[in-house]
């Protein structure tokens, strides 16, 4: 036995791998299936996201990814012993395993096709922007899943219409307020998370510039991002491939809120702000 960091209930670090395995292992377990077709019964078809969306690719779709690269001036203000790192709202308390050496080690790993077919649902997502923004969008409304921009032309990579056996499709049976009290920490989720923690249960609490909390998200490795703003019902994502601190990610993002006349989020307006 390993023993704790630090005083349970104390601190919420932000367990960047493990986290994943833990989730995924209760569901596999609890359901008898396995991750990628619970993934698929309950996100991917749903959400009519076939094709985008996987954790531990399939065989067929290599051709289609994009290969991770670097910015290596960028990243190394991820490093922690970094002072713009020490400095700004990225730092997310972290266990004493993270280190910038093993970021920049797992990022060539990742382009690696034995890495991409596993399953590794921390850190292993092969996702469009569509895919995610459509996730996060039915997180804003609860659950109902919502239908595609009519005016929008036909992603690339699979057809936008519709089922019918999916119209008014909803993925989650609990209320809409229960969910955003589960994805905040709120309501009777609130002894989960420490009073005024970062995270919710599984997604970054993000406040507004006046330090209001606004919405969930989460911001990966290197500057892709999905986005939520609960009030406002907005959902916004960014992929990209070219690993930074995420200034390009936060320049979009707070340039769509500003024209949506939408509160920034903090962490972005900070980002957008990194030169």
């Amino acid at each position: 036995m390993v023993a704790p960091e630090t005083e349970p209930g104390c601190v919420q670090l932000y367990h960047y791998l493990s986290y994943g395995w833990l989730c995924g292992g209760i569901i596999e377990h609890a359901s008898g299936k396995k991750l990628q077709d619970i993934l698929d019964e309950a996100i991917v078809r749903p959400l009519n996201i076939e094709g985008e969306l996987y954790i531990g690719i399939p065989p067929g779709v290599e051709s289609r990814l994009a290969t991770l690269t670097i910015d290596t001036d960028g990243l190394i203000l991820l490093d922690p012993e970094h002072d713009i790192y020490k400095s700004s709202l990225y730092a997310v308390p972290m266990p004493s395993s993270y280190s910038f050496s093993m970021i920049s080690s797992l990022i060539p790993l990742s382009n690696t096709l034995n890495v991409r077919r596993s399953i590794q649902p921390a850190s292993n997502g092969h996702f469009s922007a569509r895919a995610l923004a459509r996730y996060y969008a039915t997180l804003v409304d609860g659950g109902v899943v919502p239908p595609c921009h009519p005016s929008a032309p036909l992603p690339p990579l699979e057809s936008c219409l519709v089922p019918n056996e999916l119209k008014d499709t909803k993925i989650y049976n609990n209320p809409k307020g229960k969910i955003h009290d589960a994805l905040l920490g709120g309501g009777d989720y609130k002894n989960l998370i420490l009073p005024n923690g970062l995270f919710g249960l599984g997604f970054l609490r993000f406040n507004a510039t006046d330090g209001s909390v606004i919405g969930v998200g989460h911001p990966g490795l290197g500057g892709s991002t999905g986005y939520c703003d609960i009030n406002n019902r907005f959902a916004i994502a960014v992929t990209v491939n070219k690993l930074s601190l995420g200034a390009l990610t936060g320049k979009i993002i707070k340039f769509v809120c500003l024209e949506l006349n939408l509160p920034v989020p903090q962490l972005y307006d900070m980002l957008s702000s990194v030169n």
